[in-house]
């Protein structure tokens, strides 16, 4: 960011009667910026990046016209970074150190059709991306955004061998405690009932021990809220993940266990990457003990509104609740929690799967009758506050807590401990730079800056690698976007459904008896850039999908809407995000209660009063049925649903977004979504537009013109992006 703002500086841009440059940073001075951020003196540490850089780049260049702000750009701050903020830029120069805030970026210059100069640095490698709105692909697109792979749950879970599986395992156990945690807490709350029903029917028994029995040190600790009850539940969190999680590890597998497969000897469990872990014990002389604690309970001080939120520059937050005393002489009035045994699942072990489950269901339910006993007695929940993850506060105890949580989780299995600045890399997936790699990758940026001002063809764009140490400088020409274009799928289809005329004298399946199905892209050769532009928000629901017709001769089969992404696991244990939708369109039924036939007749009399009864629409009858039998079962006709909630053909597709957004929150405080990935909807007032992207859109096929061999119906694959108008 100092190098672009020097540059820019330099050169004259934004010096401009109308020009204008936006600068914006949340980060403030640290003494280990100053040697590589070379517009940063002594005084300055402590100020805002943004406002200190600006300042020495306009003694270089007073014409520079420039704004600063102390903003993280993200989902999060959309409220400021509007449609209306974007709308009025000409372009964005990034200086990001990390991957989720590049593709975010990204995204919204594709969103807005802004070009994009992007670059990052890697030790002594750098790459220089210019993104072009319709001329060339994306960031994300563009090959050099890899992330990198995951590390499979069940290898965090119980089996890690390298520092980095513990930080990443450190990482999860933040989001699990100080986020997650005060939203179920919330939840069960406002529905203990389905809380209950939720873990006494969980197949995952291990999670359903482990969260029972945190909500019961949450309702415990918040009885009476304060920094000693903080301290108990950090304690109890200590024993649970350092001592009670180990010790059921090595009760499910003794040192000496063996690998079995169906009677016979596959060799020790523990070998290979398996390390035989050891359980750990409070001791308040250990470093790493007391730090925890001091983390975990100011952390959850916060959480239960004992300590409050630490404010941007705030360096003498909570100063005497830091030092190994401080902590030492709250340990000793706290109780050590009893073993809870739980449950450990093991990929590939079946039969102790089984078993383990078998143990930890009686432990689930004893939680859960202590847990009823607790919400019975009246437990009064103050307003918990949810930690927001920042890295770039080393006093907030963001850091601190995965810190010692992961050199805690490397010491139970013999691993080799990270430094505070090692986990920060890690947990915030920071890219690291150095001075000379930054000012020269930066000074590349500049050529293509110029480009942009000239409005050279896509074809003078260069895409560039650099290698310092390796006096390595590559560049290319920008590719151009990937175009979407109808095609035709072919599968091989199985063997043994095939007539012997299908194969050849070779025994090779003949090319003829292969599936095919056409499938389209519309408009025929988009890209990513392109959007069908919906004429007005004002639009109904049936008069947008007559126009999708009408206007584009695509039918519109199903549309659910994306609220945002839960969290998964694949085939391997790696992590996935997974949308979760509501639907749109077929607009759902909203079942009314009286005209559901009475719970006194007969299976046959029902049927026989749905289908002459003309008010329930034919598609409807079935439907109907189906909540009768429900009735009929629990012996009550369901109460009316709650129609505003509902989408129907005649809201506006404003409305429609609206509603989308609310239930979207709703999800989201109920944890139906997983916090790290968030909602794909927001507040939609104050919008000038709403857009949904391509893998998003509805599901469509095209109308046939029956002309040609365009007689039937074809499914479209892809569709471009569609833009909504809210003004």
């Amino acid at each position: 960011g100092c190098e672009f703002l020097k540059n820019f500086a330099l050169v004259g841009m934004c010096c401009g009667a109308n020009g204008h440059l936006t600068v914006t940073d949340a980060d403030r001075i640290e003494l280990s910026n100053l040697s590589r951020q070379f517009l940063f003196r002594e005084h300055n540490v402590g100020q805002p990046k943004s406002r200190a850089a600006s300042a020495m780049a306009k003694q270089m260049n007073p014409g520079l016209n420039v704004d600063t702000m102390e903003m993280f750009v993200g989902p999060k701050t959309e409220d400021h970074f509007n449609d209306e903020f974007w709308g009025r830029l000409d372009g964005i120069c990034n200086a990001l150190d990390n991957m989720e805030a590049r593709f975010y970026v990204d995204g919204q210059c594709v969103k807005y059709s802004l070009p994009l100069l992007e670059s990052g640095t890697m030790g002594t490698s750098g790459n220089i991306d210019p993104v072009v709105p319709k001329k060339t692909k994306t960031y994300r697109d563009g090959g050099q955004a890899a992330e990198g792979g995951g590390i499979p749950m069940c290898t965090l879970r119980n089996f890690p061998h390298l520092p980095d599986h513990c930080i990443e395992w450190a990482r999860d156990q933040f989001e699990a405690l100080f986020v997650k945690l005060a939203k179920q807490t919330l939840k069960f709350q406002g529905n203990p009932g389905e809380f209950f029903e939720d873990k006494e029917s969980s197949v995952d028994v291990a999670q359903a021990v482990i969260e029972t029995r945190m909500l019961i040190s949450v309702l415990s600790a918040a009885k009476s809220p304060s920094i000693e009850s903080s301290a108990q539940l950090a304690f109890d969190v200590f024993h649970m993940l350092f001592r009670d999680k180990l010790n059921d590890l090595t009760t499910a597998f003794p040192e000496d266990a063996r690998m079995m497969d169906k009677g016979v000897d596959k060799g020790p469990f523990w070998s290979g990457h398996k390390k035989f872990p050891k359980a750990a014990s409070y001791d308040p002389n250990q470093e790493l003990h007391w730090k925890f604690l001091a983390a975990a309970t100011n952390l959850f001080g916060v959480m239960l509104g004992v300590n409050t939120p630490k404010a941007d520059g705030d360096d003498k937050w909570l100063a005497g609740q830091r030092s190994k005393e401080w902590v030492n002489g709250i340990a000793t009035t706290l109780d050590v929690p009893e073993y809870v045994a739980g449950a450990v699942l093991v990929e590939g072990d079946e039969e102790g799967n089984k078993k383990s489950a078998e143990r930890a269901k009686q432990t689930l339910t004893d939680l859960l009758t202590k847990l009823k006993a607790l919400q019975q007695s009246g437990v009064t929940l103050p307003k918990l506050e949810e930690a927001d993850f920042e890295k770039d506060d080393d006093l907030n105890f963001h850091i601190d807590f995965i810190t010692q949580a992961a050199n805690m989780r490397a010491w139970n299995y013999s691993i080799p401990q990270s430094d505070f600045q090692k986990v920060k890399l890690v947990a915030g997936r920071i890219i690291p730079a150095i001075a000379t790699t930054t000012a020269a990758v930066t000074g590349l940026v500049m050529f293509e800056l110029l480009k942009l001002v000239q409005e050279k063809d896509a074809s003078e764009m260069r895409q560039r690698l650099v290698g310092l140490a390796a006096n390595q400088y590559t560049s290319f020409e920008q590719d151009p976007p990937k175009q979407f274009k109808s095609g035709t799928n072919v599968r091989k289809p199985e063997a043994s459904s095939l007539p012997p005329e299908a194969f050849d004298e070779a025994g090779n399946i003949k090319e003829e008896f292969y599936e095919r199905e056409n499938f389209k892209a519309y408009p025929e050769g988009h890209t990513v850039w392109d959007k069908l532009e919906v004429p007005s928000g004002s639009m109904t629901l049936n008069e947008f999908i007559s126009w999708m017709e009408d206007t584009h001769k695509l039918t519109v089969n199903n549309w659910d809407f994306v609220l945002g992404w839960k969290k998964d696991e694949d085939e391997e244990g790696k992590e996935m995000k997974v949308p979760s939708s509501t639907p749109v369109f077929p607009p759902p039924v909203a079942i009314d209660p009286t005209l559901i036939p009475g719970l006194d007749l007969s299976f046959p009399d029902a049927t026989k009063t749905v289908m002459g009864d003309a008010r329930i629409k034919p598609a409807e009858k079935q439907k109907y049925l189906g909540e009768w039998k429900k009735a009929k079962a629990a012996g009550a006709l369901p109460a009316g649903s709650d129609t505003s909630k509902v989408v129907k053909g005649d809201m506006s597709l404003k409305e429609i977004l609206a509603l989308m957004a609310d239930k979207a929150e709703e999800a989201m405080e109920k944890g139906a979504l997983h916090s790290k990935y968030g909602k794909a909807i927001d507040t939609v007032v104050g919008r000038k537009f709403w857009l949904i992207p391509p893998d998003q859109t509805p599901s469509c096929e095209s109308v046939p013109t029956y002309a040609g061999d365009d007689m039937e119906p074809v499914e479209v694959q892809h569709l471009a992006a569609i833009k909504i108008p809210l003004e």
